[in-house]
């Protein structure tokens, strides 16, 4: 039983390089792109927060970090990372990019028996942009190469398209964004140079994709 559940636990890790060249040489690479009704602030909290993922269709699934830290380098735990299923699928990812309120991007750098099986590269870049009135813009790309017997998935992508969107960040993801936005204090305000206050200026960003 010991030998059983040291096998279930493993970390196997990633084979190839956990950087941009992800989205190079994966299998499969595609993006899709919401506007959510909500500032910046709350979109970034809900995917950023310790609550990251928990909307998913799955039991016990979420993250857990291994500090409080956030930021380039920093590695958590995704999947059923909460007991009693925390056996089934956890894999470590690690954030080679981090710019709150603008962009993410992070990659798989091991996983348990589930992930080791199924999956042998995976990475997300996100992109945020404050695109003014309270809304946000979220550009989510993601590369994958799945193993045998997934391979074969590769030849359809808009179901994977159809799958993140709805499951990632469908209904679900969006109830979360609004519990955030509706917990989140005011902006800061900043002082201009004639020494009045004014507010702060969101967070903007144009670019997509990840190079």
């Amino acid at each position: 039983m010991t030998g059983i559940t040291s096998f279930l636990h493993t970390q196997h890790a990633a084979r190839q390089p956990v950087d941009d060249s992800v989205f190079d040489t994966a299998a499969l690479v595609f993006t899709i792109e919401r506007t959510f009704d909500a500032p910046v602030r709350a979109v970034w909290t809900a995917i950023d927060d310790d609550r990251a993922w928990s909307w998913l269709p799955f039991p016990r699934v979420g993250v857990r970090y291994d500090s409080p830290l956030r930021g380039v380098g920093v590695v958590r735990d995704m999947g059923s990372v909460f007991e009693p299923l925390r056996f089934l699928w956890v894999e470590r990812e690690k954030f080679w990019r981090y710019e709150p309120n603008r962009r993410i991007t992070f990659g798989v750098v091991s996983g348990n028996w589930m992930q080791y099986l199924l999956v042998s590269q995976y990475a997300e870049d996100m992109t945020f942009t404050d695109i003014g009135n309270d809304r946000t813009g979220l550009a989510w790309t993601v590369a994958v190469t799945p193993r045998l017997p997934l391979r074969f998935s590769t030849w359809a992508p808009p179901l994977w398209r159809a799958a993140y969107r709805i499951g990632g960040i469908g209904p679900l993801f969006d109830r979360r964004v609004r519990q955030v936005a509706r917990t989140l204090p005011p902006p800061p305000r900043v002082v201009q140079a004639n020494g009045k206050a004014a507010p702060a200026v969101g967070n903007r960003r144009t670019g997509k994709g990840v190079k």
